[in-house]
Parts: structure tokens; sequence; C-alpha cells
């Protein structure tokens, strides 16, 4: 595929890869092409000076004769000229162009030599002059000349091994680029492709977190991440199951009850008596259908809270007031212990919410004549509430999963004692928005413990 990643992290290694080796392998053809020039040069420079001394020392036919003799068998030419110009002897021939440069640099500016012709692309001959001075007097010049094609056929070999070089080197970056581009990016597909498992809903994902790098993190992530949409699908389904289970129960109520009342054969007093409990299932249904709503509201963020600083002992004593009937209702009581001028950072109308599902839930679980027992008291930036029945309790391995939606426990959480399953669970989520903590455990019945902030800053 044109746009794997894999390509186009290879592809950009490459040309980044090529940009620099093509930049080191310039500066290094023209520092190594330049170094040999100028050695030729110099080696030519060199070359003539040597004669220059030879002649300065003895300066007559035979030595002309016997540098004649040395630079015959070699590609160099030897010119030696007097101070007027005149060719005193030569290894060879004078061709036209040897003839321009001995009229145009009849004399040398540098005593020691000097280099009089460099362009070896264009002209025939690379070439220097040395100088003969004896006694003071300039005597005559030693001009030595090399073909360019000496230079040219080194530079041509040059380049010729650099390219050979080059063009290997751009193959093996291109294997190493691609190979490195494809195992740093496999894991990367990996994921490409477990994470496309995932938007399907599949969870069981097939990856390795053991790297010890950002990939390693992103994986152990992703797992994570798969575990947690399992969680909540299997959450969810559960969910579903019980709300369908909870539904159908009072649904079958009020079918049957509905069926019954309305039999001519039933009489006026059981038709009354089935019509209540018909009123009964459907409040029940009711109350259930809105824990449902205002769960629904907490999972989608909507559920607002107006905390201010409120006075907690009025408002328990507006909760005993208010439940008045349904304290009455079992035969129990409710006792309220709290200072005076101690405060809580609140909703009212959330805190009595939570207040009565806590208070109805002791109640209703702690058999005849119930006595609930509320105690708050402050603990440095929290207020400590305790509401503490004196029912059974709930078994040890029940109580992390009490605040779960729609749990119930085997024996004391039934479904004979009323209620939805879901009132701790509200209660639980309230207090959390609020910033608070809940937790239960048992002491000569359930004490649920609720620490909740003083003011705002938690």
């Amino acid at each position: 595929m044109s746009k794997r990643i894999s390509l186009k992290i290879g592809m950009l290694f490459f040309i980044l890869m090529i940009i620099i080796e093509l930049s080191l392998f310039f500066v290094l053809y023209t520092n190594i092409s330049s170094y040999q020039i100028e050695e030729v040069l110099d080696g030519l420079l060199t070359r003539g000076g040597s004669h220059r001394d030879v002649l300065e020392k003895k300066f007559d036919q035979t030595t002309l004769t016997h540098v004649d003799l040395m630079e015959s068998e070699t590609v160099t030419d030897v010119v030696v000229t007097d101070e007027d110009g005149t060719v005193l002897s030569n290894s060879s021939s004078t061709d036209p162009s040897q003839r321009e440069l001995l009229k145009e640099y009849p004399v040398s500016s540098e005593q020691s030599g000097m280099i009089i012709e460099d362009q070896w692309k264009t002209s025939p001959y690379v070439a220097t002059i040395s100088p003969i001075i004896i006694g003071g007097e300039l005597k005559g010049n030693v001009y030595m000349f090399s073909p360019s094609t000496i230079i040219r056929d080194l530079t041509s070999h040059l380049t010729k091994q650099f390219l050979i070089v080059m063009l290997l080197t751009i193959i093996l970056t291109l294997i190493v680029v691609f190979t490195l581009s494809r195992l740093v990016t496999k894991p990367l597909v990996r994921m490409k492709e477990e994470t496309e498992k995932l938007s399907r809903g599949e969870t069981n994902l097939e990856l390795h977190d053991h790297y010890n790098d950002e990939l390693g993190v992103l994986a152990r992530s992703i797992n994570r991440l798969a575990e947690e949409l399992e969680r909540i699908k299997q959450e969810r389904n559960d969910f579903l199951s019980s709300i369908a289970h909870e539904l159908r129960t009072p649904l079958t109520y009020l079918k049957g009850y509905a069926d019954i009342a309305a039999r001519e054969e039933t009489t006026h007093a059981e038709r009354i008596k089935h019509l209540k409990i018909i009123k009964e299932e459907s409040e029940s249904l009711s109350g259930m259908v809105q824990h449902l709503f205002q769960l629904a509201k907490m999972d989608e963020n909507t559920f607002n809270i107006q905390p201010r600083v409120c006075d907690v002992r009025l408002l328990l004593e507006q909760l005993k007031e208010k439940m008045y009937p349904l304290i009455s209702s079992y035969s129990g009581r409710v006792n309220v212990e709290c200072p005076e001028e101690l405060t809580v950072y609140a909703d009212p109308t959330r805190f009595t919410q939570v207040m009565v599902i806590l208070v109805d839930n002791a109640l209703r679980y702690s058999g005849l004549s119930p006595s609930v027992s509320i105690h708050a008291e402050p603990s440095n930036s929290q207020v400590i509430l305790k509401i503490k029945d004196e029912g059974p309790g709930v078994p040890e391995e029940s109580i992390p999963y009490l605040f779960d939606r729609l749990y119930r426990t085997d024996k004391s959480r039934s479904r004979n004692s009323g209620g939805s399953g879901l009132g701790l669970a509200i209660a639980k989520e309230i207090i959390e928005m609020h910033g608070g903590e809940i937790e239960a455990y048992n002491q000569s019945g359930l004490t649920i413990q609720i620490l909740w902030p003083r003011d705002g800053s938690l």
C-alpha cells in the first residue's frame, strides 16, 4: 500500500540519508581530487627545483645534457633557457603551447619557483618555472611541463571509484533503511490491526507489550483499553440482563393481577386488593425507571449539582421530619447525633437524596421495629457521617460489590424486602460527584460511612 507507514518512514529516512551521504561524498571527493592535483603540481615544481639546484652548482652543457637525459624517459618535459629566454636545452621538442608559455613567463616572480599553468581541464599542459640564480644574478630558468591528461586520468579514475562506492552505499542504505523501518513500524502496524479489531467489538487482542520503550507503553495502554472495554461490555450485558429481569417481575405482577381483577367472578374486596398490589408494583416500577434515568444522566455528565456550605444538623433534622411517615410505617426510630454549627459543602437536595436512600435502606433491612443511628463529626477538612442499622449485616464477600448497580446479597438483599438495587449506586455516584467517599462495613449490623468535604477545596 502506498500509504503504509513503513514506506513513508523508509522514504523519509532514505532521502535524508542520501542527502547526508551525497554531501559527504561531494566534500570528500572535492578534497581528495584537490589534494591529488596539488600533489601533481607540487611534485612538478619540486622536480623543477631539483634540476635548478643542480644547474646552480654547475651551469654548463654537460649538466644541461644530464638534466635532459633525466627527463627523456618520463612523461614530463624540461626546458632550460638563459636570462634572455633563449632555449639552452630541452628533453623533447617544444610544441606551440609550450613556446607560448615560455614567452608569457620569461622570468619568475618567485625566487623559489612558481606554477605558471594549472588549468588542466582546458590546457594540454600544466607547467612550472624555477629561476637559476648564481651569484645573485639570474642566469636562466628551468621550465617543467606535464601533460594535463595525467590529472584528467587521475580525476576520472577517482570519479569512477566514487560513483561505484556511492552506488553501493545507496543500495546498502536502501536495504538497511527499509529493513529497519519495517522492524520499527511492525509493532505499530500490529497495533493498528488490533485497534481495528477493537473498533469491530473484538476485545481478544494479541499485542506483545514487553518493549521497554514508548511502543511498549502504547501496547500496554491498548491492552488495558481492551480489558476495560471487555469489562464495560460485560457490565453492560449484565446490567441489561438484570434490568430485563427486574422489569419482568413487576410487569408479570401487573399483568397477572390485572387479569384477575378483570374476571367477573372476582369479588369487589378481592378486586380492591389486587388493584392495590397493581398500584404498589406500578410505584416500584416507576421508582426503578426514575433511578435508571438518574444513573443515565450521571453517565452522560448531565446530572447537575449546585453545592454550597450547608448546616449538617439542620439538614438531618429536616430529613427526619421528611421521612417521618416512612419511619412510622416501619415502627422504627432514627437517632441523630450531630454537633451544632457543623457544615458540609453539598447540594442540599442531593445530600438529602443520599441520606434518604441510606436511611431507607437501613430501615428496610433491619427487621421489625428497626433502629437507625446517624452520627456526624468533623475530621480536618471533611465531615464523617455514619449511618448504622441493627440488622444482620451483609456477608463480607458482598461488601465490595454493595454499591454496584443492581447488586443484591443473597441473604439480606432479596427482592422480597423491596428496593430496586440501584439506590446505593446512585448514592455513591452523588457522593463522588461532591468529591467525597463512601464505604460499608459490618459492626453489630451494617454501617455506611461517608467522608464528605466541608468546603469546595477538595
